[in-house]
């Protein structure tokens, strides 16, 4: 016997008061839930609220969601790199558990979260060394580190150079590429 599902409907204002309550506590979730247009994505968010995506019948995340969701995954990360991001801080933002943020990480940007946030660190910090004239101390906070001494002991064990090494070389190349530009031009 297949027991139905009674319909629930809920008075507009008892759901603008639960509305106002969530954004109160979790201005993101109201945000996904203001956005959810169709029954199925109201559904998609409660299964994700409570991590039971894997409760109802998947007809897959379309392609256009998932890089909709890597998009902002790597936003998120770009603007906040600065602040020392974590795996707990990111599945804040998206509204997951961190376990689940994690799986939903390596699925989506095909990495683990500790290995995409050590590379990207490296290539941010890689490209201040060598385009700005910031010293070591503010490159480090930039890529999200308390001090310039963390910072140049993670990028040493990352690229086997120290960040001074990395612009002392940018200096170099430089004075090269400027006095073969003299040169020539002469």
């Amino acid at each position: 016997m297949m027991h139905k599902t009674p319909d629930i409907t809920i008075p507009t204002d008892r759901l603008q008061n639960l509305s106002s309550e969530l954004r109160a506590q979790s201005p993101e979730w109201a945000d996904r839930l203001e956005q959810a247009t169709t029954e199925q994505e109201l559904r998609n968010l409660v299964c994700d609220l409570f991590n039971l995506s894997h409760a109802l019948p998947s007809d897959g995340k379309s392609s256009g969601e998932t890089h909709a969701l890597a998009g902002r995954i790597t936003r998120f990360i770009n603007e906040n790199l600065h602040r020392g991001l974590t795996l707990k801080v990111l599945a804040n933002f998206l509204g997951y558990s961190e376990k689940y943020c994690s799986d939903l990480f390596c699925r989506i940007m095909g990495e683990s979260f500790s290995g995409y946030m050590r590379r990207h660190r490296v290539e941010r910090a890689k490209s201040l060394l060598a385009t700005t004239a910031q010293t070591l101390a503010e490159v480090a906070t930039a890529v999200g580190f308390s001090d310039q001494f963390s910072f140049s002991h993670f990028f040493k064990r990352a690229t086997g150079h120290s960040p001074s090494e990395i612009r002392s070389r940018r200096i170099h190349q430089r004075h090269r590429l400027t006095v073969h530009t003299m040169q020539k031009a002469l």
